[in-house]
């Protein structure tokens, strides 16, 4: 299961979609609704605070591409001091967007909890500051300079190394969120690489940490409905809110907080519960699944396939890939053999081999008709295996149980 902290704030599978209310310091933003003075900062940020915002989300630098140069003199005399303002006056944590670690450094000490970092810890001081504080991060998808991945493949794998990183420079791993970086962050980034991101935003989800959304108001909406002034892009800026909560996002970064709450509470009830068993210290999770009965047998009967062979056809093309943790490398090694034997496979550590007594995780993938195999095997096993069995169908059966939209 998916968990950790946004500041203060817990985020993640067994949680609310949390809301991070924006406001831009700098004159240069693209969205000028979200721009706050020094002296209507204060009051925006009581606004978000009523509105049901969980954190808000202060930044003295746009980002945006052709955004004049900041430096960082700038940046601190813009920042600073309305941050101190709203931390002495509004309960509710703060976090920084910024890339340089000495405006971090600061806004950390005068108590902010968070940094939102777009470069992707790419500054080696940054993630020693954030270390030092004990503070959360959120790490955006960034090789060279900051949003200039394009493919979710690229995303995932520089994710997966700056997250290795903060964790090795001593960043708590249940303070790092990850940002895939949605947006026109540089030229080449048309609409058509953001849309796909959105449509493959669940595969972030094998991080194995928080995802925050950030799309509001961004430019692949104007050029999609043709809105090139982002105060036109509210409904759109909703739809794919909507649509990066469904996919698996924990966090939204929004201009709009009062507007996107329904959104999102709703989006977050139609994506249910992860189908997850804990039980006598053993966990099960489907990290994902392809085949649906009902479906294949209509696709097998147009193809005039007998009853007989649509049954079994039916459990051999429905694929299903298991997370289990929490077993001995005996009862993994058990488990890999049976799989093997009935054609599907399972990974396990490579230290289970080397008879490692720590509880191991392993991934399990095959199809239904396979892993009913080896839950018909397991039966008859040493050790937990049969509880092992047990869970996997509990996991299994949640696929399409109602109880997982409670």
């Amino acid at each position: 299961m998916i968990e950790g902290f946004l500041g203060r704030v817990l985020v993640g599978d067994r949680y609310p979609v949390r809301t991070i209310g924006v406001i831009n310091l700098s004159q240069e933003s693209f969205y000028k609704g979200s721009i706050a003075g020094p002296g209507e900062a204060l009051e925006k940020a009581r606004s978000f605070v009523e509105e049901g915002a969980d954190l808000i989300d202060i930044g003295a630098v746009s980002t945006a591409p052709f955004s004049p140069k900041i430096d960082e003199v700038q940046e601190r005399e813009r920042l600073l001091p309305v941050l101190k303002q709203i931390l002495n006056n509004v309960d509710i944590d703060i976090s920084v967007d910024t890339y340089r670690s000495e405006i971090a450094e600061s806004a950390l000490s005068l108590g902010a909890t968070c940094i939102n970092d777009v470069s992707g810890l790419i500054n080696p001081e940054m993630a020693k500051t954030i270390a030092d504080y004990g503070s959360s991060v959120i790490v955006m998808a960034s090789k060279e300079n900051p949003g200039d991945l394009l493919f979710l493949d690229d995303i995932i794998r520089i994710l997966s190394e700056r997250v290795r990183y903060a964790i090795e420079a001593g960043i708590s791993k249940d303070r790092i969120t990850v940002d895939p970086g949605v947006g026109k962050w540089v030229p080449e980034k048309t609409p058509e690489y953001d849309l796909a991101i959105l449509d493959g935003f669940s595969l972030l989800k094998c991080l194995k940490r928080p995802i925050l959304a950030a799309v509001s108001r961004k430019s692949f909406i104007g050029a999609k409905l043709n809105k090139t002034d982002p105060s036109q892009r509210l409904f759109g800026s909703l739809a794919a809110t909507a649509i990066a909560v469904y996919n698996g996002a924990h966090a939204v970064r929004t201009h709009d907080v009062a507007a996107s709450l329904d959104i999102v509470r709703m989006a977050h009830a139609i994506r249910g519960h992860s189908c997850f068993i804990k039980e006598d210290g053993i966990e099960v999770e489907i990290l994902n699944k392809c085949g649906h009965n009902q479906e294949l047998l209509e696709h097998l009967r147009r193809a005039d396939v007998d009853q007989k062979g649509m049954s079994i056809l039916c459990r051999k093309g429905s694929f299903r890939i298991l997370a289990i943790n929490g077993i001995s490398f005996q009862e993994a090694i058990i488990i890999k053999q049976e799989m093997l034997a009935l054609g599907g496979d399972a990974a396990i550590p490579w230290f289970a081999l080397q008879c490692d007594p720590q509880p191991e995780e392993i991934i399990v993938f095959g199809s239904v008709a396979q892993l009913f195999g080896l839950i018909n095997k397991l039966k008859i096993q040493p050790f937990r295996l049969a509880k092992i069995g047990k869970a996997i169908v509990k996991a299994l059966d949640l696929i399409s149980e109602p109880r997982r939209y409670r």
